[in-house]
């Protein structure tokens, strides 16, 4: 888990350089969550934290392609399903922030005829990058 904090906290420059404004690591990830994660495997012998930040980028880079993909079909329901799922799985590695952008698409995208925003869902997209960004940072680290 140190490892994991150390590597975001030395994130916190590229993070603004890559976004382009104060933002740093830390709000990208809150170490809360993956601390509280970390408890189910208190010796780290396991590999808890490390196994489920992998599945997260691994999935997250999958999800985001299918929204482009849903995105240039317009299909709005596709978008709603995606936002749903990246939402969930964000929110249990404590991207915070990201898990709240795919709820308002959710939201959006069930309402009846409800198309989101497209600037919305381009901030979501750049901040999920972002997100991936790190994840893969931490792993490295």
């Amino acid at each position: 888990m140190h490892e994991i904090e150390n590597a975001l906290t030395g994130l916190a420059v590229p993070a603004r350089a890559a976004q382009g404004d104060a933002a740093s690591a830390a709000t990208l990830i809150d170490l809360q969550v993956l601390a509280r994660l970390g408890e189910f495997d208190p010796d780290g012998r396991q590999g808890l934290v490390r196994r489920v930040l992998q599945t997260y980028e691994s999935s997250l880079g999958r999800q985001l392609q299918d929204l482009l993909q849903a995105r240039a079909r317009g299909d709005v329901q596709q978008l709603g399903r995606i936002a749903h799922t990246l939402k969930s799985s964000s929110a249990a590695v404590g991207a915070t922030t990201l898990a709240q952008g795919c709820a308002a698409i959710e939201q959006s995208a069930r309402q009846e005829g409800g198309a989101p925003d497209g600037a919305e869902l381009d901030a979501v997209l750049a901040h999920a990058h972002a997100v991936r960004r790190a994840v893969a940072a931490m792993l490295d680290a």
